[in-house]
């Protein structure tokens, strides 16, 4: 279980990453949502169901794995937004706009895509 701190290291290394690093403009990216736990064991893992563990990906975030975006390019981004928000939507095409904070995505804003429309995740607070 070497990998089960990974999620508290994440969150750690997150929190003390100086504002200074962050981008002052805004971006807007959008790609799939992953379980950043699952994902970093194994980049297959980009779906909900992780092998014979359906909704993997939810329960991981609802237990506070942070989540995180995957572009079309493959690029990764640890999202800074609350994961009890995010838990439902594991594995499908999210958008999302905030500040790039040391390759993470400071989020303000999050929206799922549903039947060829954006729609607004209610994100909450953080704490």
């Amino acid at each position: 279980m070497r990998f089960a701190r990974l999620p508290v290291l994440l969150a750690i290394f997150l929190a003390l990453s100086p504002a200074l690093m962050a981008d002052d403009k805004a971006v807007t990216l959008q790609g799939t949502l992953v379980d950043s736990k699952c994902y970093m064991m194994d980049n297959k893992l980009t779906g909900n169901d992780h092998g014979d563990i359906k909704k993997c990906g939810t329960l991981c975030l609802k237990g506070g794995s942070p989540g995180a975006l995957l572009t079309r390019d493959n690029h990764f981004y640890a999202l800074l937004a609350p994961s009890i928000a995010l838990a439902p939507y594991v594995g499908q095409q999210i958008r999302v706009t905030g500040r790039v904070v040391s390759g993470s995505i400071d989020v303000d804003k999050a929206e799922i895509s549903q039947n060829g429309q954006w729609q607004p995740i209610k994100l909450g607070n953080m704490m």
